[in-house]
C-alpha cells in the first residue's frame, strides 16, 4: 500500500494537500503529522491517519515517524512538509520594528526551516527508490520581504536544501522538490492581514487589496491549487523533475502589478 506523510496536513494548505494526493491517486492513504490534529473530512477519513507531534522537536518526530511506519510498514511513498508559517505576535513585531528580536528570528527559522531538516533526516532514510519528496516554500523566499526579513529568509533556505537534498538522495531514486505558494487565505494569512490590516474585521478585505495589486490572473491562490501542483510533483508524472521549486502564485513573481483589464 502507498503511502504519504503530510506535515501540518489537518487543515488549511495541508489538507490541500492531503486532498489532492488521494484525489489524483498518488498515494491510497496518508499519515498526517501535526500539533494539533483535527478530524479530517469525512469524504476522505478511511484513508487519513493522525499523528501528533511538533515537528520542531526531534524526539516527537522520532517517536511519531516510529508510530507510522509500525502502522503503515516501513518505506512511506512520499513525504511533503509543509508545516510552517508564524504566529500573530511575531508579525505584528515585524510591523512594529525594525528587526525582529533574535527569539523571534530563530523561532521562524525553527518552524520553517529547521523542521523540514528534522522531519526529512527521519523520514528520507526510509524511502526506497521511486519515493519523493515535496517541500513547501513561499514566494517570499525568492524575492525580498523586509516587513517578512526572517519568515522569507527561512523559505529561501527550504528552496536551497530542497536543492541539496535532492542531490544527496538522487543516487538512491528519491526525488526532491519544492512548491513555493503565493497569496492563500489560510490561518497565516488570516493573522498576517490582521497585523497589517489593524485587526480582524480588515484581515480579509487588507488580504483582497494585496490580491488585486499584485496578481496579475487577478485571483487569490487555493490549497487545491498548491495541492495540485504537489500531487503531480509527488506522481510518476513528474518522474524526471527533481530539484526544482515551482511557484503557484497567478504571475506575482513576474514583477508587475496588474496594469488594466484586456
Amino acid at each position: 500500500m502507498k503511502y504519504a506523510i503530510v506535515t501540518g496536513g489537518a487543515r488549511g494548505l495541508g489538507l490541500g494537500i492531503v486532498n489532492a494526493l488521494l484525489e489524483e491517486k498518488v498515494v491510497e492513504t496518508v499519515a498526517v503529522i501535526d500539533r494539533e490534529l483535527a478530524p479530517p473530512p469525512a469524504a476522505i477519513a478511511a484513508h487519513v491517519n493522525g499523528f501528533t507531534a511538533d515537528v520542531t522537536d526531534e524526539k516527537q518526530v522520532n517517536r511519531a515517524v516510529e508510530e507510522i511506519v509500525a502502522h503503515f510498514g516501513a518505506g512511506p511513498d512520499v513525504l511533503c512538509n509543509n508545516a510552517g508559517g508564524g504566529e500573530r505576535a511575531w508579525f505584528e513585531s515585524g510591523r512594529q520594528h525594525r528587526w525582529d528580536s533574535v527569539e523571534i528570528w530563530r523561532r521562524y527559522v525553527d518552524l520553517n526551516l529547521n523542521s523540514v531538516y528534522i522531519v526529512s533526516r527521519e523520514v528520507a532514510p526510509r524511502m526506497k527508490s521511486g519515493g519523493a519528496i515535496c517541500n513547501t516554500s513561499s514566494i517570499a523566499g525568492l524575492q525580498a520581504a523586509p516587513g517578512l526579513a526572517a519568515y522569507a529568509a527561512a523559505k529561501a533556505g527550504v528552496i536551497s536544501y530542497t536543492r541539496s537534498l535532492a542531490l544527496q538522495l538522487g543516487p538512491a531514486g528519491v526525488r526532491v522538490n519544492a512548491v513555493a505558494p503565493g497569496l492563500i487565505y489560510t490561518k497565516v494569512w488570516e493573522d498576517l492581514g490582521a497585523a497589517l490590516g489593524g485587526g480582524d474585521a480588515n484581515a480579509r478585505t487588507f488580504f483582497d487589496a494585496v490580491v488585486r495589486q499584485l496578481v496579475p490572473l487577478g485571483r487569490e491562490q487555493t490549497p487545491a491549487d498548491i495541492g495540485r501542483t504537489v500531487a503531480w510533483l509527488c506522481s510518476d508524472k513528474a518522474i524526471n523533475v527533481t530539484g526544482q521549486a515551482i511557484a503557484v502564485d497567478g504571475g506575482i513573481l513576474l514583477g508587475q502589478a496588474r496594469v488594466g483589464e484586456g
